[in-house]
């Protein structure tokens, strides 16, 4: 059994979490008495004076009676008013709040799908280009196969109706580009329907329009295009090409100011958001129709222009073709809010003198029109985002360049939402127990302030804990997991809607990622003939230990499997040296072994300063997440934790034992002396013969080790343990054989 530590008696409590005390009151009293009249001697006068006395006495009474209720109605005036203001108040801060909650969730959402629109253009991008180099395509004479499929999934995280790839023609090779397009674009444009609709049954009623000449628009109609420096030619598009949309080879730079977008674009190597246009359809009108929220025509679409360089990810090699998306701001804000929340303004405008008003009404985005339509009166509410991230400085100056930001208000629906007759009842409820309610909500007050704290307590508490078991990105997802099923519990509807669809996976990956295996040689000998407690000491001292250089170099730390030590770079943030930050570490934590191994020896016996390390190391990508269920935590998945597992089985205790890939990165990063060739190939389970290296920090010795000098430590202590997932979907480390000796 573990033991628990106690919190030292000289830690002193957060002033935040003492309790103050409630004082009562005092009350104070006033006693007042009745003076006697002086007696007559006349019976006549005796019945005067007491009538009199009477009289006086009841006008007296009536008079502090009176007295009395007027003090009442005032006290209670004052106290109803006063009631009302604070109670009024109290509803305009919530509605305040709750607005402020929410223009911030859209306002954080704007943003995510500007970012999320930019990684999805660059990706799109990137496939051309990867498409074209690796089947050696000369420009403009390529287009992406099955272009289709890629613009459906761009389509999945952008709110867009309309993807396009202009490629970019000299006008030298516009006659042969021509060619080139007249010879396949049937096929493109078949293969794109049979994607997107299952068959080509559209093109027999309504034909792509398709002209033999790079084209411009005109009074006309399509006419071919002035002689220019290059053209920019649309080569695909999706939804595919029909006899309503634009025209295949149509010049976009031919277009309004477009031709001084796209040589901003070409110059700069950057993309950017132009002037929005209205109407635009790129969808089948039934589609269209069903795209947007409302029936309105005239609903706006910005545009965006993203660069195809030659090369991947290597704008000085220049731009090749754009791809040009839609942007349809009403669908970018559909699906931002609670069902039940109505009436926030979003104003989108840009630098090029436009203005879009839309109103958000739950999970929908209705557009307004143009023109800034919010009330004055909210002014003092407003929230702005801006959305200028894709925005070069040197583009601030090109026309039909625009710089967008959002600006969002409340209206009087929202706010009446928030505000009801609650005041004036309430003031009615005080005007006869008064004394009652403001117990009551003394009371209430207390029991609120003590909960709070508490509620803070445990919070505190549970997130110190969540952060020690996920790392911040999971832990994130992990929160908002949760706040969904709290939510699906309050909400039985949307659970039942909900049912039988995938929730989003609690999990990432981690692209350029270093594993290290760290095992105890000679352990499971040296644990046999010890007590729990000696082995738990033994571990726990060590693993304190590596935790500890661990988080002096960065490194994360997975988990612990018996006495084998799992351990991560590059997650969860990138590190660009995360090979030799592992080698570093590998070796502090070698070099501790020793010297804990040798402390540890007085009190757990001799053999303990026998034990070693074997520690083996893999570079590459893996996926870290958590699996739902019951003991959930963080774990790494891939076969790059199978690789890091054989390097440490098949590995030489003392030396840390490296694949190619890491070899490869200590190489780049200019550790080549750290190295040492493996004389011998490791065959290892699942992978077959493979070049391994030892490494070692230059200055500390390095040798090659053999298959031979391996024996010397003993067939037990060397034999390979298979990296494996077992019924719950968890690696372990296990032995091949009943004789295994860590």
């Amino acid at each position: 059994m573990m033991k628990v530590e106690e919190q030292p008696s000289d830690v002193k409590p957060h002033e935040d979490m003492m309790v103050a005390d409630l004082d009562d009151d005092d009350d104070d009293s006033v006693l007042a008495g009745d003076e006697e009249a002086p007696a007559d001697h006349g019976e006549k006068t005796q019945r005067a004076t007491s009538v009199f006395e009477t009289s006086a006495k009841e006008d007296s009474r009536i008079r502090m009676f009176r007295f009395f209720v007027v003090g009442m109605l005032l006290m209670t005036t004052v106290v109803t008013a006063t009631a009302y203001y604070f109670l009024d108040r109290e509803e305009n801060r919530n509605f305040e709040t709750a607005y402020t909650q929410f223009a911030r969730t859209l306002v954080d959402a704007a943003l995510e799908q500007q970012q999320s629109l930019r990684d999805s253009m660059a990706t799109l991008s990137n496939e051309i280009t990867g498409h074209a180099q690796a089947n050696n395509l000369t420009w403009p004479y390529v287009i992406l196969p099955l272009f289709e499929s890629y613009a459906l999934n761009y389509f999945k995280h952008c709110a867009g109706e309309y993807v396009g790839v202009n490629n970019l023609v000299k006008h030298n090779e516009s006659e042969a580009y021509i060619n080139w397009t007249t010879a396949h674009y049937k096929d493109w444009i078949e293969q794109s329907h049979i994607i997107r609709y299952g068959n080509t049954d559209l093109l027999d009623t309504d034909p792509t329009r398709y002209n033999q000449f790079i084209s411009k628009k005109s009074a006309e109609g399509e006419v071919p295009d002035d002689v220019r420096e290059y053209y920019s030619a649309r080569t695909i598009q999706s939804p595919p090409m029909r006899g309503y949309g634009p025209l295949m080879n149509l010049n976009i730079a031919s277009i309004g100011t477009n031709d001084q977008v796209i040589d901003g674009v070409i110059k700069l190597k950057y993309e950017t958001l132009v002037t929005a246009l209205k109407p635009f359809q790129a969808l089948p009108p039934e589609e269209h129709q069903n795209f947007h929220t409302d029936s309105k025509a005239d609903n706006p679409h910005s545009f965006m222009y993203h660069p195809v360089y030659k090369r991947v990810r290597e704008p000085g090699s220049g731009v090749v073709a754009t791809v040009t998306a839609s942007v349809a701001w009403d669908a970018s804000m559909r699906n931002l809010l609670p069902s039940n929340v109505r009436g926030i303004l979003c104003v989108v405008e840009n630098t090029c003198d436009q203005v879009f008003t839309y109103e958000i009404n739950g999970k929908d985005a209705i557009y307004l029109g143009s023109g800034d339509m919010h009330n004055p009166k909210y002014d003092h509410l407003e929230v702005m985002v801006d959305l200028s991230m894709h925005t070069h400085p040197n583009f601030t100056t090109t026309p039909g360049h625009c710089q967008y930001s959002m600006h969002v208000y409340p209206t009087e629906t929202f706010e009446g939402d928030y505000t009801t007759a609650m005041p004036i009842t309430f003031a009615v409820v005080v005007l006869a127990s008064f004394i009652t309610v403001a117990l009551v909500f003394i009371i209430y007050d207390w029991f609120v302030k003590r909960r709070n704290k508490e509620l803070s307590k445990t919070a505190a508490r549970s997130d110190r804990l969540v952060s020690s078991l996920f790392p911040g990105d999971i832990k994130s997802k992990v929160l908002e997991q949760h706040d969904d099923t709290d939510r699906s519990f309050s909400n039985p509807k949307k659970e039942q809607a909900d049912h039988g669809v995938a929730h989003n996976m609690l999990a990432q990956v981690y692209p350029e990622t270093t594993i290290l295996f760290a095992d105890l040689v000679g352990f499971t000998k040296w644990s046999s003939g010890r007590t729990p407690a000696e082995v738990f000491e033994l571990l726990e001292t060590l693993y304190k230990a590596f935790d500890t250089v661990a988080q002096r170099r960065n490194v994360f730390k997975v988990e612990t499997i018996g006495d084998c030590y799992v351990a991560a770079t590059g997650i969860p943030d990138p590190q660009a040296h995360h090979a030799s930050i592992m080698v570093r570490f590998a070796t502090d934590c070698m070099t501790q072994m020793k010297i804990l191994t040798a402390e540890l020896s007085e009190s757990l016996g001799p053999d303990t300063a026998t034990l070693l390390m074997r520690v083996g190391m893999h570079s590459g990508p893996v996926t870290g997440g958590v699996l739902r269920g019951c003991k959930s935590r963080f774990q790494l998945f891939g076969d790059s934790m199978n690789t890091a597992s054989r390097m440490e089985s098949n590995g030489v205790p003392e030396r840390i034992h490296v694949s190619q890939a890491t070899a490869d990165l200590l190489v780049s990063q200019g550790k080549g002396n750290w190295l040492t060739p493996r004389e011998d190939k490791v065959v290892a389970k699942g992978k077959g013969e493979l070049q391994t290296y030892f490494a070692a920090i230059a200055g500390r010795t390095a040798t090659t080790v053999s298959s031979a000098e391996t024996s010397l430590f003993g067939d037990a202590d060397m034999q390979s343990r298979s990296f494996m997932v077992d019924e719950s979907c968890r690696y372990d480390v296990r032995g091949e054989s009943d004789g295994e000796s860590r």
